[in-house]
């Protein structure tokens, strides 16, 4: 079995352009696996502690217990919709935690043989000033990560 962690956020197109990546690749008997992700960033940190007068650790697991109640992206039921009518297997699962760190640990809890992550464009000064999800991914994943950029006209 060939297990593939396919990380969605919020963008329909991202979304899309990673399942048909996942679709092409080739299948040995097909024994492929999609487990589908969606992280919530969680709330943690001083601006926590500061926002709770001091409780930040009860003010973070109440928050992030409100992130988890929200539901799935349309991004979801495009991946799900794409891989049904590929005759792909797939799970869907929902995180809450920084979306980098959390990608890898899910990444290693379902033993994924690949990632394939969406990526947006983006300056250097952008990345810079608000980090990137795929850049941690890429740069700290012992295993495979393949990229996969939205249509030009649907970014």
């Amino acid at each position: 079995m060939y297990r593939v962690l396919l990380p969605i956020d919020d963008s329909e197109a991202r979304a899309r352009a990673q399942a048909e990546a996942v679709l092409e690749l080739p299948r040995a008997g097909d024994e492929l696996t999609v487990d589908v992700l969606h992280v919530h960033e969680g709330v943690s940190g001083p601006d926590a502690e500061w926002a709770a007068g001091g409780f930040s650790e009860e003010y973070a697991e109440q928050m992030n217990e409100n992130l988890r109640n929200r539901s799935l992206p349309d991004a979801a039921e495009t991946v799900v919709a794409l891989l049904e009518e590929g005759g792909v297997g797939y799970e869907v699962h929902e995180s809450v935690g920084e979306p980098a760190e959390t990608i890898l640990a899910a990444a290693g809890e379902r033993d994924s043989d690949a990632i394939v992550i969406g990526i947006q464009k983006r300056s250097p000064v952008g990345k810079v000033l608000f980090g990137s999800v795929a850049q941690g991914v890429i740069l700290d994943s012992d295993r495979p990560v393949t990229t996969v950029p939205a249509a030009e006209e649907e970014q």
